[in-house]
C-alpha cells in the first residue's frame, strides 16, 4: 500500500544556508545521511531552479511585499513530498518526474509560485523525494508561518489536500499518516517520586499485605491495615500511572518510526530522536519495572479494601502536612 506524503518544517534565518547546502548538494560529505549517493546526484533535477542563494531570494521577496520581520521570524518553510518506497518501484524516470511535477502544482496552488524559492527532486537517495522551500507570505502581504500553515490543524488539512490533489493522477495512492505534532511533554516528576516512595517501603508494604491476607491474627491485621492506609492513595493510582508511562514510551517509539517512514532524508533526525529515547530508556524502564512490581503486590489486597483505605487516608491528610505521613 503506497502513501502520499508531505511534510513541512519552519525555518529561521540561521538555518537557511545549511538547508540550502543540503538540498542543492553543495557539500562534499553528508555525514548526517550516509544514504546519499553522490555518484547519482547528477540524476537530481529542479522543477524550480533558484536563481540566487536562498537567503538573498528570501530577502528579495520580503522587500517586494514590504512586510515586517523580527530577529526570530520564520522566514522559510522547508517542505518535503514523496510517496512510500513501494510506489516508485517499477516506475520509469518519466513517471517519477510526472509525480513530482503534479506535486509541484499543489505547492503553486497552495502557497503561490512567487513565494517558492526552490523545488529540487532528489534521486540520489533510497526513496525519490522533492524538497520545496518557500517564504510564508500571506495573501495580504504579511510574513506569517502561523497564518499560511495554520498550526497542527493546518498540517493535517495540508495532508488531506495533498492527497486529494495527487489522487486524480495516481489513484493507487492512499492518504499518508499525518506527522504527530507532539510538543511532547516530559513525564511528570511525581510519577517517579510516587514509585520511589512506594519502593522505599516495598518490603513493609508487601509484609503488611501478607498479614492482611492471613486468616488469624487480628492485632497483626489491624497493624497491617493501618500501615497500608498511609500509602493507599498512591497505591490506588498505580494502575493509571502504569498506563501513562506505557503510553509515553509507545509514543516515543512511534515518533521514531514516523520519522523513518517519511524518507531517508529524515534519517539524521530520526537518529537524534532514537538517541534521545535510548538515553531515557534506563530511567523509564526502571520506573515501569517498579510500578508493575508494586501493582502485582497491590493486587493481592482484598477487594474493596484499598478504596476504603484511600478514602480514609485522603480525609486524614487534609488535617496534616505531607511530611507528617511520608516517613
Amino acid at each position: 500500500m503506497a502513501y502520499a506524503i508531505i511534510r513541512i518544517e519552519k525555518c529561521k534565518i540561521g538555518a537557511v544556508s545549511r538547508i540550502e547546502k543540503h538540498h542543492e548538494r553543495k557539500k562534499d560529505v553528508y555525514k548526517s545521511n550516509p544514504d546519499i549517493d553522490l555518484s547519482r546526484s547528477d540524476q537530481n533535477f529542479h522543477i524550480k531552479d533558484p536563481p540566487d542563494s536562498y537567503r538573498k531570494l528570501i530577502r528579495k521577496r520580503i522587500e517586494e511585499v514590504g512586510c515586517r520581520t523580527r530577529k526570530d521570524s520564520v522566514v522559510m518553510q522547508d517542505s518535503i513530498c514523496t510517496a512510500s518506497p513501494e510506489f516508485f518501484q517499477g516506475k520509469t524516470s518519466r513517471q517519477k518526474e510526472d509525480f513530482f511535477r503534479m506535486a509541484y502544482r499543489f505547492y503553486v496552488k497552495t502557497f503561490g509560485e512567487e513565494n517558492i524559492l526552490s523545488a529540487v527532486v532528489h534521486l540520489d537517495e533510497r526513496t525519490p523525494h522533492m524538497h520545496v522551500c518557500f517564504v510564508p507570505i500571506t495573501k495580504d502581504g504579511k510574513l506569517s508561518s502561523k497564518t499560511v500553515i495554520g498550526g497542527p490543524a493546518g498540517l493535517v488539512k495540508l495532508q488531506d489536500d495533498f492527497y486529494s490533489h495527487m489522487l486524480y493522477s495516481f489513484p493507487e495512492l492512499k492518504r499518508g499518516i499525518p506527522k504527530r505534532i507532539t510538543h511532547r511533554k516530559h513525564l511528570p516528576t511525581y510519577l517517579f517520586k510516587n514509585a520511589d516512595m512506594l519502593m522505599e517501603h516495598f518490603e513493609e508494604i508487601s509484609k503488611a499485605i501478607n498479614d492482611i491476607n492471613m486468616i488469624k491474627g487480628k492485632e497483626k491485621k489491624a497493624q497491617a491495615i493501618e500501615l497500608i492506609s498511609r500509602y493507599a492513595p498512591e497505591m490506588a493510582k498505580m494502575k493509571e500511572q502504569i498506563k501513562s508511562v506505557d503510553k509515553y514510551v509507545e509514543g516515543l517509539h512511534r515518533e521514531i518510526w514516523d520519522q523513518k517512514d517519511v524518507s531517508q532524508h529524515w534519517i539524521g533526525k530520526a537518529k537524534e530522536l532514537e538517541d534521545e529515547v535510548k538515553k531515557k530508556d534506563d530511567k523509564i524502564y526502571a520506573l515501569q519495572t517498579k510500578q508493575k512490581e508494586l501493582q502485582k503486590t497491590i493486587d493481592r489486597l482484598p477487594p474493596g479494601l484499598l478504596d476504603e483505605l484511600e478514602a480514609f487516608e485522603k480525609a486524614r491528610r487534609k488535617t496534616i502536612t505531607r511530611n507528617d505521613w511520608i516517613r
